[in-house]
């Protein structure tokens, strides 16, 4: 098989995201606030300027994951086409090796990311180099490609269509990519930050390919990190620094509304969970409040655990009430809309 298990933080491929031809959508941003805010508690940390800063730096790692999980891709095509050559110049070739199956190198959305120039100006700017990988690691993922049945019913299907293209990439990605034991290793090798990273990216990948559409080509742009960088940027500082700082408001909240808890005994993630919340409560007034309780309470499903749904939505649903009656919790525009 293809896949390696391993445990990871469950991240799940159907992480939807509504937004089309766009990377990272609000809940990414409240992901990797999250994190951040979790790894700010658990070092005491006080610089909160070089924390931010730190944070921008992870989001965009993010995005250099996923480039990196593009160029994987093309490598691994490029692999598959030179072995072809290779196989074409033994000394006793087979009919195989002179008339080869060229349905996954002429795949028309390896073909069109193999030319495509974004690609290349990014795997330029983030160094990304195979020569090191390409006869052990590269190898090794292509024949274990091989090995799977989806590999080979593509390859035998007699189908010949960009739709049957990006099926086959489509299924592969989310069959064997999200627990690659191998791939998680490669990545983690040369990054440490990627460890938190990769289901995500991994879910990035996933996403653009399924979306992209015929027309990709080479002058074709990859979509940017961010929808708005300016809005999306301080959306994410924003809701790290103010749940940072209020932190000690927002347990005081907290523990006036958990008659029934210990307060000391609930999981930190739960906590940096309903204090991000409170922070979007009061000072994102844009954001409606059943959108706030909804986005923490599916992320509470990847990060916390399994009693967390539940608790969450209790005590959230509560201090919205009270905030609202003290008249704390002010919503305008789309705000307004569900609340």
């Amino acid at each position: 098989m293809w896949t390696c298990k391993i445990f990871f933080p469950t991240f799940a491929l159907r992480f939807q995201a509504k937004q089309p031809n766009l990377m990272l959508n609000r809940r990414f941003l409240r992901i990797k606030a999250l994190q951040s805010i979790y790894a700010y508690r658990q070092t005491e940390s006080s610089n909160l300027p070089q924390a931010e800063r730190h944070l921008l730096e992870e989001v965009d790692g993010l995005y250099k994951l996923f480039v990196y999980l593009l160029s994987f891709w093309v490598e691994v095509k490029q692999f598959a086409e030179r072995r072809i050559e290779e196989n074409k110049l033994k000394h006793f070739p087979t009919e195989e090796d002179l008339n080869p199956n060229l349905k996954f190198v002429n795949n028309r959305i390896l073909k069109a990311l193999d030319d495509n120039q974004h690609l290349m100006k990014l795997e330029g700017q983030y160094k990304i180099n195979w020569a090191d990988s390409r006869e052990d690691f590269i190898r090794n993922m292509f024949v274990k490609l091989m090995e799977t049945p989806e590999y080979q019913e593509y390859m035998n299907n007699g189908k010949d269509s960009f739709n049957d293209d990006k099926r086959f990439l489509v299924t592969v990605i989310d069959t064997y990519m999200p627990e690659n034991g191998l791939l998680y290793d490669y990545f983690s090798d040369r990054d440490l930050t990627y460890n938190s990273d990769y289901q995500m990216a991994v879910y990035l990948l996933w996403k653009f390919v399924s979306e992209m559409p015929a027309n990709f080509n080479a002058s074709s742009p990859l979509p940017p990190v961010y929808k708005n960088e300016v809005e999306d940027k301080e959306f994410v500082v924003k809701l790290f620094e103010k749940t940072i700082l209020h932190a000690d408001e927002y347990m005081e909240l907290v523990k006036a509304n958990i008659s029934n808890w210990d307060y000391d005994r609930l999981a930190l993630m739960d906590k940096i969970l309903i204090f991000m919340a409170l922070t979007e409560f009061t000072e994102f007034h844009s954001i409606p409040v059943k959108v706030t309780i909804n986005e923490y309470i599916e992320i509470s499903k990847f990060y916390s655990t399994p009693e967390s749904r539940r608790f969450i939505n209790g005590v959230l649903d509560k201090l919205a009430s009270e905030l609202k009656e003290e008249g704390k919790l002010v919503k305008t525009g789309l705000g307004l809309v569900g609340n």
